[in-house]
């Protein structure tokens, strides 16, 4: 019986090819890209898992303001003071620098870190020292810097010189970070060549927060009693001053959990994620409506096979089960197809969504769900065909007549409703996203980053910077230049401490994001100053500027030339620089300060003269740069590219909607194009009549287009408010926001209005061209 059954369903298969075509095609691209979905979800989630260690490994970050970096002494006071830990390790930020071995040199992205680090992180050793690090002059290589550096030579012993300065012998070769890892680097370096480079970091200082610490727990450790201790060593070790409290923040939410407000997680990426995996299943819902749609409007040309069936004894529930059959041999050939699809297009998602998903990677709990979820997909797009065709009275149907199934008529006004409610909801939530985006990108920030240029300071830049600064300005390609610590579309480091007049007790845990710059650093920016002057020469380095949240945080009534205790010197405030924003343009704009610091520099930011070309006045500057860098590469960025890439996730999620919810719309329409013939086909008869009566073309689609137009229009009140509160929710995450308007909706449900009359009115002209003879010959 189960062969006739496959041998029947592939015989409708083949005497039904277009729609067969369809069917199987709206199936299998509404599966491929869920499967699509799916995938990144998975992935998304996979990471920072392959550690071995990965349940007990976390990140030390304040509580109260969610900041990522931490002062130097803490790891060691960590271990010392907090039962439970097993072992800490620090790591500075990791940037990009110039690795020179022999005459080839690249620029990698690395930094320094404790000689514990390897022993926490799952970096494995390949080659080398098992216990790499704890020597000034070594530096660890991942597998592809090696290859950069040295071919298929053997890299140990070879000697590799870090931004052209500082020989260092490679003592090992670890495995890449895999593409799921939230800690990325080509090379590392010893925590004790840190502490040479730079002062700070071997003044061990408790004010400055310019690294990050890593704890391993010791797996049978309390993590409740472990946070409960590390919430005050601040205060503890570091004194009485520093209220600052810290919690950690675990390996396994680095990736998708990573906002932190007053000491709690208040979600992250996940949100995202949350997004992708509802879309994954309601385009694979849309996909399975639509299974329904074209299955029950081929009903009719199989009345009566099922009539036959029935007066020669078959029951009601052979009849379900062979139809059920038939759906699971389609969501089979869909599924097939599916796979084919998803791997022809792997590659241009991971492209778009820079990631690195794979078929022959995916994970096992992808191909262990896949057989359920083939099932499951079976089942409820075969459900209503099989009621449906099963339902069919074999005296009538032989007689050349369907029984209509009471509720029919209603089943199919729902799964319109649901699936242009789906359609309505994609559509606003499409058009909140672009317009919040597009708010976030051209809200004033306070300062123009066009025409400014970074230059990192590097090799013989780092000593000449003046030099360098004057010969730029000098040849016509900028008219003004200033260092700084990092670039100004980043937060900046954080810093804690402060002690200004009239401070009140408790303030001291008060955090101020810190910039170290130097002269000319508003006149760069073209940064207003609301009071006071900009930096104007070294006579100004024991001076301070602060931005309006600052003068506001300190409660300072006549700021200007009050004293501020910055790491324990005495600075002067010289001038109030206007808020500008400086991490995302939706956040609020924090507390910061402005240090005449040139010991901190790490870029030399110019501003690029406005009479000549940005091309003229680039190639004025290389020329400057190569004739006093020789040795390194020109490397440069524009601050308002650095400015624009920040928002790239969001940019990422409103593309991603645009194009997965443009996917389901044509999905949507296919489904109701079934619909719109399986209507087409019971009222074949009545459109015939009405053709030899003298309906016109026109009579006879507006006939059948009308009977759609009411559920797409209940299916836009439905979606409205559902779409509203879904967005609304999307949008609390940003402070500041656009508001939800009424002519959001209005464009949605013109849209699907129109969306829907399109489809319908594909097969509604051929209805209505038919011959009405034809017509009522085959009644």
């Amino acid at each position: 019986m189960i062969k006739s059954y496959i041998r029947i369903a592939l015989r409708n298969l083949w005497r039904n090819k277009l729609f067969s075509a369809i069917n199987i095609g709206g199936l299998a691209i509404g599966m491929a890209i869920s499967f699509m979905l799916i995938l990144y979800v998975l992935f998304q989630f996979s990471f920072d898992k392959f550690h071995a260690n990965t349940d007990n490994i976390y990140q030390v970050v304040t509580a109260d303001a969610g900041v990522w970096t931490t002062p130097a002494p803490l790891a060691a006071a960590l271990e010392r003071t907090v039962p439970g830990i097993k072992t800490t390790a620090r790591s500075s930020y990791f940037f990009d620098h110039l690795l020179l071995a022999g005459e080839t040199g690249v620029k990698l992205k690395g930094g320094y870190v404790d000689p514990q680090y390897l022993d926490i992180f799952s970096f494995p050793v390949m080659n080398g020292n098992q216990k790499p690090l704890h020597e000034k002059n070594e530096i660890v290589l991942t597998v592809s810097t090696a290859h950069k550096l040295f071919r298929d030579g053997n890299p140990i012993g070879q000697i590799v010189k870090l931004d052209a300065e500082d020989p260092l012998v490679v003592s090992a070769v670890v495995n890449d970070p895999p593409a799921n890892s939230s800690i990325q680097f080509d090379f590392l370096c010893g925590w004790s060549l840190y502490e040479a480079k730079e002062s700070w970091v071997k003044e061990n200082t408790w004010g400055n927060f310019g690294l990050h610490t890593y704890v391993l727990l010791d797996p049978k450790a309390s993590l409740t009693a472990v946070q409960l201790k590390v919430k005050h060593v601040l205060q503890q070790e570091g004194g009485s001053k520093m209220t600052t409290t810290l919690m950690l923040h675990a390996a396994k939410d680095w990736k998708l959990y990573n906002n932190i407000k007053d000491g709690k997680i208040i979600g992250g990426n996940i949100e995202t994620v949350r997004l992708f995996l509802i879309l994954a299943l309601g385009i694979l819902l849309i996909a399975c409506v639509n299974f329904m749609n074209l299955s029950t409007a081929q009903a009719e040309r199989r009345a009566r096979e099922v009539g036959v069936r029935k007066a020669i004894g078959a029951n009601r529930r052979l009849l379900i089960w062979q139809f059920f059959g038939e759906s699971l041999i389609l969501v089979v050939l869909s599924a097939a197809l599916a796979l084919l699809l998803l791997w022809i297009l792997l590659p241009a998602f991971n492209t778009f969504a820079a990631s690195s998903l794979q078929l022959s990677t995916a994970p096992m709990i992808f191909w262990v769900s896949l057989p359920c979820l083939l099932l499951l997909t079976g089942l409820l797009a075969g459900s209503y065909p099989a009621l449906y065709l099963s339902s069919f009275r074999p005296i009538r149907v032989l007689k050349g007549g369907v029984t209509k199934v009471k509720g029919n008529f209603l089943s199919r006004q729902v799964l319109v409703i649901f699936q242009f409610g789906l359609a309505v909801v994609l559509i606003i939530t499409t058009i909140v996203i672009y317009r919040q985006l597009y708010f976030i990108q051209h809200r004033p920030i306070g300062y123009d980053p066009k025409g400014l240029v970074d230059i990192q300071l590097e090799g013989k830049l780092y000593e000449n910077y003046g030099a360098f600064r004057n010969a730029v300005i000098a040849s016509g390609g900028a008219v003004d230049g200033t260092t700084v610590s990092g670039e100004i579309t980043n937060s900046g480091s954080t810093t804690w401490g402060l002690q200004w007049p009239g401070m009140e007790e408790g303030e001291e845990n008060k955090s101020f994001g810190v910039i170290a710059t130097a002269a000319n650093f508003a006149a760069t920016f073209s940064i207003p100053v609301v009071q006071g002057r900009d930096f104007l020469s070294p006579n100004d380095s024991l001076g301070i500027m602060l931005n309006e949240a600052a003068v506001k945080e300190m409660h300072l009534k006549d700021p200007l030339g009050q004293v501020i205790n910055y790491n324990g010197q005495q600075r002067i405030i010289t001038g109030i620089l206007k808020n500008f924003v400086s991490d995302m343009s939706y956040k609020p704009i924090g507390p910061m300060i402005f240090t005449y610091n040139t010991d901190w520099r790490g870029l030399m930011t110019f501003k690029l003269n406005p009479a000549l070309s940005v091309q003229s006045s680039m190639d004025k500057l290389e020329k400057v740069y190569r004739e006093m860098n020789p040795d390194y590469p020109f490397n440069y960025t524009f601050v308002d590219d650095s400015y624009q890439k920040k928002y790239d996730n969001e940019k990422f999620l409103g593309r991603a909607i645009n194009i997965f919810a443009s996917l389901a719309i044509i999905i949507s329409c296919l489904g109701l194009l079934g619909l719109s013939v399986f209507a087409a086909e019971q009222r074949k008869k009545e459109i015939g009549i009405r053709k030899v009566m003298g309906a016109g073309i026109q009579q006879v689609m507006l006939l059948l287009s009308k009977e759609f137009l009411k559920p797409v229009l209940i299916a836009i009140v439905i979606a409205s408010p559902l779409a509203a509160y879904i967005m609304n929710n999307w949008l609390q995450h940003y402070t500041y926001r656009i508001d939800i308007e009424w002519w959001m909706f209005g464009i949605a449900g013109l849209l699907a209005v129109l969306i829907a009359l399109a489809t319908v009115s594909i097969q509604s002209f051929r209805a209505a061209n038919l011959n009405p003879v034809k017509a009522l010959r085959s009644e």
